[in-house]
């Protein structure tokens, strides 16, 4: 954190694609601010507990609830006996993510060969000369940092006492079990395990993105689709989805999506095509939020397009059939149209 070009300051707003970066302004954060600082990809439900812990401290200090994280992944950076991590989300989703949960705003620091090697001592008194009204540091308990990662949350809490900032060390929660992680999240997701994704994170797998034009193949074979490109470093399996799609006015339906490549086209960028179960006055451009709820099948080629009409034809009657059941056991009958 030697200067401003590290650090990106993000600015509240809801959709991913319309978060702004200063990369050159930020010399210091003038504001009185609580920060929970960490990577938090996926943010599930033990980030959630840090970010609402540094919520009601800001709260408490009538202070700026901050989040400060980093991008790339550590792991890309410093070498471990381990491959480098897949990121759930990119910095600008997570980002949104923050900003949703209630963060005031959002600092993404550049993680680099040269912070590597940082003492903990460094990285406090670089935090002391960005955020000169710091009243707070929130992070998990599992919290490492400095070269080689040699600072932990109990270094943290003595730097914290010299500068007369209160540390707080939030508590590991577990499911199934097993602590919750976002290593446990990304296996969740490759194996295309919706509900226990869902049930680490507390909430489902999202994408979001704008409507792109194409083909009009799915117009053709009889399912006009919305089509929406999501390339993440940890992908969900390639194949069929019951999800849900959201519009930018918070509007939602339910809709059966492919995710893949397109092999029968020969294509090879990352798509998501969701057909609305329903009518809906979402087109090109339209920003979307797509939750993926239940697997449904994996990718297939086929040999022909009444073929690959057939399966999305099955395809449909699944995720309708999927969203019936939701429903009744819901006692609800749907939301407000897209």
């Amino acid at each position: 954190m030697h200067g401003g070009s590290e650090f990106r300051v993000v600015v509240k707003m809801r959709h991913a694609d319309n978060i702004s970066k200063n990369a050159d302004a930020f010399c210091s954060y003038p504001k009185a601010c609580v920060l929970a600082i960490g990577m938090f990809d996926g943010l599930h439900r033990g980030h959630r507990r840090v970010i609402d812990r540094c919520l009601k401290l800001a709260r408490k200090f009538g202070a700026t609830a901050a989040i400060l994280t980093f991008d790339p992944h550590p792991s890309t950076v410093i070498k471990t006996p381990h491959p480098p991590a897949k990121m759930l989300y990119a910095w600008r989703e997570r980002s949104a993510m923050f900003a949703e949960a209630g963060a005031g705003a959002v600092f993404v620091k550049n993680f680099d060969a040269r912070f590597a090697e940082e003492s903990p001592e460094q990285f406090a008194q670089d935090l002391a000369k960005k955020f000169p009204n710091l009243k707070a540091i929130v992070t998990g308990e599992n919290f490492l940092f400095g070269r080689e990662a040699s600072g932990n949350a109990e270094t943290l809490a003595e730097i914290c006492k010299r500068h007369g900032w209160k540390y707080e060390a939030v508590k590991r929660i577990k499911s199934g079990g097993k602590r919750i992680s976002s290593t446990r999240l990304r296996e969740a997701l490759q194996k295309g395990n919706l509900p226990l994704y869902k049930r680490l994170a507390g909430r489902p797998y999202e994408a979001f993105g704008k409507v792109v034009g194409g083909r009009k193949l799915g117009r053709k074979l009889g399912f006009p689709t919305l089509n929406v490109g999501w390339n993440p470093d940890c992908k969900p399996p390639f194949g069929a989805y019951a999800v849900e799609v959201e519009s930018a006015s918070g509007a939602s339906a339910p809709a059966v999506a492919s995710y893949g490549t397109s092999p029968t086209l020969g294509e090879n960028a990352p798509l998501i095509e969701a057909h609305i179960l329903g009518r809906t006055s979402l087109k090109t451009g339209s920003r979307l939020r797509i939750r993926f709820l239940k697997f449904l099948r994996p990718q297939k080629k086929f040999a022909s397009l009444e073929d690959l009409r057939e399966q999305i034809s099955k395809d449909k009657a699944l995720a309708a059939k999927y969203f019936e059941r939701i429903s009744r056991k819901a006692g609800i009958s749907g939301g407000k149209r897209v």
